[in-house]
C-alpha cells in the first residue's frame, strides 16, 4: 500500500502516541508502594539511627484480634506512622519508649518524628523532647539528628544528649557520635560512658554488634561503670526473624564483661510468635547471676500477645523472690479492649506484696 505524505505523519503521530503511552508509568504503579502491615513485635534497636522495623506479621484480620505494631507507608514508600494497637485501638504499653504511636513528617533532607499517647494527644519523650528531626543524604540515609521541646527550642534528652552524627564508613559499619547542647562530644550514657560507637548489621539489616572506637582503633572504656576489667563492644545474635536470642558484653580481647549492673550475658528463648517465654542473665565468669539480681525470668502471655505474668527463678528454675523488691510473680490485668487496668505482684508463696520505689 502506497502512503502519501500526509498518512505518513497521522501514522508516525499514532505510533509515538502509543509508545509514549506504554512507557508512561501506570498511576497503580505510582500508587502501589502505599501500604500498611501489621506485626506482633518491634525489631529490637540499639540506637536512634535505626528506622521502626516489625517482625512477626499478622494479616489484618489478625490484627483485630491480637496485639500488633500497624505500619503505615506513604506512596513513595516511606514510613509514615507506627501504631500499637489492637482492633486499631490504641494501647498503653508499647516498645516505643513512652508512646503509643509515633508519627513521621517529610520535608527535603528531613525526617521528622513525633510521639503520641494511647489517646492520641502529643507528648514528650525521653526526659522532655517533643520533636526528633533527622538529617538525611540523598539516598534518604539518615546523617544526624536533633533534640526539640513543643516551642522548638533545642533541648538536650535525659542522657544530657542534644544532637547525634552517623556516617557509613567503607567497611559498611554505622558511626555514630553524640553532642550536648554545647556542641561537646558526650556518651551513650552515665551507665554505658561510650563515645564513638560503630555498628555492625547482617545482610537482614539485624544490628550484630555495637563497638567502642577512638579513632579507627576498638577502644576499652575503663570507667567506674565499665566493670572490673573494661567494655569495649556488645555482641548481639538475632535469628531469622530478627528476635535477640543474645546480647553479650566483652572487652577489648573478646573476654564476657559485666556491666554498671553485674550482668555480661543475657540469653532469651522466643515463642513461635516471636514473644520472649525466658531470659537468662550471666555474668563475666559466665554463670549465672546472683547477689541482688534474679538469674532467670519467665513470662506468660495470653492469647491477645498480651504478658499476663512475669516469674522471677533462681538458676535451678525454682521461683524466688527478687532480692531487692521481694516480687516473685508480677501479674497483669486488662480490660476487653486491650488496655492495661491494673498490675499485682506476689512473693513466692503468693502473699501480696507492695513494691518500693524504684522497682
Amino acid at each position: 500500500m502506497k502512503l502519501n505524505k500526509v498518512s505518513l505523519i497521522i501514522f508516525a503521530v499514532a505510533i509515538t502516541g502509543i509508545s509514549m503511552l506504554s512507557c508512561k508509568p501506570k498511576q497503580a504503579e505510582i500508587q502501589n508502594l502505599a501500604r500498611v502491615e501489621y506485626y506482633r513485635n518491634m525489631l529490637f534497636s540499639e540506637t536512634s539511627f535505626d528506622v521502626e522495623r516489625g517482625s512477626h506479621a499478622l494479616t489484618e484480620d489478625e490484627a483485630r484480634n491480637i496485639n500488633s505494631y500497624k505500619f503505615t507507608y506513604d506512596s513513595l514508600g516511606r514510613l509514615k506512622s507506627v501504631e500499637f494497637v489492637r482492633n486499631n485501638l490504641l494501647l498503653g504499653y508499647s516498645a516505643m519508649r513512652e508512646a503509643s504511636k509515633l508519627v513521621y513528617d517529610y520535608v527535603p533532607g528531613k525526617q521528622v518524628k513525633h510521639f503520641f499517647n494511647k489517646d492520641n494527644h502529643q507528648i514528650a519523650v525521653d526526659g522532655g523532647v517533643y520533636t526528633f528531626e533527622y538529617s538525611t543524604d540523598e539516598n534518604g540515609l539518615r546523617t544526624g539528628l536533633k533534640f526539640y521541646d513543643s516551642t522548638g527550642t533545642s533541648v538536650e534528652n535525659r542522657n544530657k544528649i542534644h544532637s547525634y552524627t552517623w556516617s557509613k564508613l567503607p567497611d559498611g559499619m554505622i558511626k555514630e557520635n553524640r553532642y550536648t547542647l554545647a556542641n561537646e562530644e558526650t556518651i551513650m550514657s552515665e551507665f554505658c560512658p561510650f563515645y564513638e560507637l560503630r555498628f555492625t548489621y547482617n545482610e537482614k539489616g539485624f544490628v550484630t554488634r555495637m563497638a567502642n572506637y577512638q579513632g579507627d582503633t576498638l577502644y576499652n572504656c575503663t570507667a567506674e561503670n565499665c566493670g572490673d576489667i573494661g567494655v569495649s563492644y556488645f555482641s548481639f545474635v538475632p535469628n531469622g526473624n530478627g528476635d535477640l536470642t543474645s546480647f553479650s558484653v566483652h572487652n577489648t580481647i573478646g573476654n564476657l564483661s559485666n556491666l554498671y549492673w553485674g550482668w555480661a550475658k543475657r540469653q532469651t528463648r522466643f515463642d513461635e510468635n516471636g514473644y520472649p517465654v525466658e531470659t537468662a542473665v550471666y555474668d563475666q565468669d559466665d554463670e549465672f547471676v546472683g547477689g541482688k539480681m534474679v538469674p532467670v525470668t519467665r513470662n506468660v502471655y495470653d492469647e491477645h500477645g498480651s504478658l499476663i505474668q512475669v516469674i522471677n527463678l533462681d538458676k535451678d528454675g525454682n521461683v524466688m523472690n527478687n532480692p531487692g523488691s521481694g516480687i516473685a510473680y508480677t501479674e497483669y490485668k486488662y480490660d476487653e479492649q486491650g488496655q492495661r487496668i491494673e498490675t499485682l505482684y506476689f512473693d513466692k508463696d503468693k502473699a501480696a506484696v507492695t513494691p518500693r520505689q524504684g522497682t
